[in-house]
């Protein structure tokens, strides 16, 4: 995939769509956008009506509209997020952790920009304070302006506290600032093309992000999708499992993404997968929290981390038969 990084015009267009110059789709003509997973199968949204186009000095941003999804945000070709679904990853990227935890205080986003999860850690009874590390301060700039129905206003809440700049670099600052964190949360998708968000998941972004937790902290992040990119989250997840005591992943529809999707979730002080599910039942009821989540609730959190066994060969949990039993891996 390319990814097209540099400067030139931005152009943010008004709800009808006007804009001079720039191609059909930026003159507010309906296109279709397709995210290639593998080589040979994508995805496509047809029918996308653009809002809004910015090339930034970091990366593409936009936001499109479409009939099923809403509000669609993506980067450089990928989607990253959607109205209509939004809830799901964000949810499942935090609550899991949240509620094992039990009484987490502060938190970090890395990437984030939409505000979606900073929107769940919002929720939480005891937040005091959510840190959101996001590269590009326009992925803030349009959000704040398009996605409110992912954010829901978390972007503006005095609570969040928001840092612009290159994420490594971020998580190092804030370490050697002294700050620990009892939930750190990777918003962005798996990174494996050279592109700015790469060194986050290199053995030295895992272990930046590893020395940002307090001692009982817990952190997700993306794998991607392992039936399609098997190599890449199979090399991530063993990264992750290099760096903490504990590694879980967990296996997450998100429609907009258009394939299963794979979550990790790492601490060297919880399983999280193993958790009592009637203690996260109570916490969830006493958070006030327990049927007011459109994904998440503790019934769901063992069938969260149940993966079937091709995608656990495909991931290398389990060794493969001499049928394979799984997908092919490159």
């Amino acid at each position: 995939m390319r990814r097209e990084i540099g400067g030139g015009k931005s152009a943010i267009l008004p709800e009808g769509g006007d804009v001079s110059g720039g191609t059909a789709a930026s003159a507010g003509v309906a296109a279709p956008w397709t995210e290639w997973l593998a080589d040979g199968v994508g995805t496509t949204l047809a029918g996308v009506m653009p809002r809004a186009s910015v090339r930034s000095a970091h990366q593409h941003i936009e936001i499109g509209w479409h009939a099923v999804f809403g509000h669609v945000f993506r980067l450089d070709g990928r989607v990253m997020s959607a109205e209509a679904d939004a809830f799901i990853q964000h949810e499942a990227m935090v609550h899991p952790l949240a509620v094992v935890h039990g009484h987490p205080r502060h938190a970090l986003v890395v990437g984030g920009g939409d505000g979606g999860s900073a929107r769940e850690l919002l929720r939480l009874p005891d937040m005091a304070s959510v840190t959101v590390a996001e590269l590009d301060p326009q992925v803030v700039t349009l959000a704040r302006r398009w996605l409110p129905g992912i954010h829901d206003g978390a972007l503006d809440d005095p609570r969040v506290a928001l840092r612009f700049g290159d994420g490594l670099a971020a998580m190092l600052a804030l370490h050697d600032a002294g700050r620990r964190f009892d939930l750190l949360i990777y918003d962005l998708t798996e990174a494996d093309d050279g592109g700015p968000a790469a060194a986050l998941f290199a053995e030295a972004g895992l272990a930046a992000a590893r020395a940002c937790l307090a001692p009982a902290g817990i952190m997700s992040l993306h794998l991607g999708p392992p039936f399609h990119r098997p190599a890449g989250a199979r090399a991530l997840l063993a990264r992750l499992r290099r760096a903490f005591t504990h590694v879980a992943v967990m296996t997450v529809t998100i429609p907009v993404y258009g394939a299963p999707w794979a979550i990790a979730v790492a601490s060297d002080a919880h399983d999280v997968a193993a958790a009592d599910a009637t203690i996260l039942q109570q916490r969830l009821r006493d958070w006030r929290l327990d049927g007011a989540l459109g994904f998440y609730d503790a019934a769901m959190h063992r069938a969260l981390f149940t993966l079937p066994r091709h995608l656990r060969i495909a991931l290398g949990l389990e060794h493969g038969g001499e049928d394979g039993g799984g997908p092919a891996t490159a």
